[in-house]
């Protein structure tokens, strides 16, 4: 289905404030479940959302951590006068497991998005040209800093060190000296960034044009009034329950 990017930002948006909005786990199972239909119907890539069940512990972790600061509920475990585990606690501890796949399924929407068009939607949403160029450098420089942090561990290794033997009291030591020159590196691409943008007249004008330009169709239109339809039986749903 091939949507304009606002739309998916829409969609994306809605179903983020759903999960952070509901704290019932039965409410936010339903909106996990139209998440898993959007990214069906978008294609989107699931072999990444189902990654996340290597963080399983993590989720029982949770539940634990919900369990010993929440205090209602009927007790399933406890040791003296300290509940470890209680109803209440699971309740809430698999609510927040729901809202954390939701926000990553909203997250996969957006995830074969072009990042020009991704740009180019958030300037047509209103939002301040600065904003959205600050977004693109990040974008742009991101998987730059990353194959640098790789290079400075590769040469490390090549060195004969271990970084998982080094002890504890020099264990800062290390990293400082990892990070020092990555910080470096970054303090020059940011200088010499706003000596080019300085050079080029960047804000000279007020407004800017662009050599590609996005439209909302009807297939937009139509998903977009359909999506607040589902929204608002939510929202409805969720007042009964």
């Amino acid at each position: 289905m091939q949507l304009d990017i606002r739309t998916k930002l829409f969609i994306a948006a809605i179903f983020s404030v759903l999960a952070l909005v509901y704290q019932n786990p039965i409410m936010l199972a339903i909106v996990l479940v139209l998440n898993l239909l959007a990214l069906i119907l978008f294609r989107m890539p699931f072999n990444i959302f189902f990654g996340f069940r290597k963080f399983i512990y993590m989720y029982v972790i949770l539940i634990i951590i919900q369990s010993l600061f929440v205090k209602s509920g009927e007790p399933l475990i406890q040791l003296g006068n300290t509940y470890l585990l209680t109803t209440d606690g699971i309740f809430y501890g698999i609510s927040i497991i729901l809202r954390f796949l939701i926000l990553a399924g909203s997250g996969l929407i957006l995830f074969n998005c072009n990042t020009s068009e991704l740009l180019l939607a958030l300037v047509k949403l209103r939002i301040p040209y600065e904003i959205v160029f600050m977004i693109q450098v990040g974008i742009r420089f991101i998987p730059q800093f990353t194959n640098e942090l790789q290079n400075i561990f590769n040469g490390i290794q090549l060195r004969g060190v271990d970084l998982r033997k080094v002890y504890k009291r020099k264990v800062i030591r290390v990293y400082i000296s990892i990070f020092t020159p990555l910080i470096y590196s970054v303090w020059q691409k940011a200088e010499k960034l706003s000596i080019l943008l300085e050079l080029r007249g960047f804000r000279k004008f007020p407004t800017r044009t662009y050599y590609r330009e996005i439209f909302l169709k009807k297939i937009d239109y139509v998903v977009i009034s359909f999506v607040l339809i589902i929204t608002v039986a939510i929202v409805y749903t969720g007042s009964i329950l």
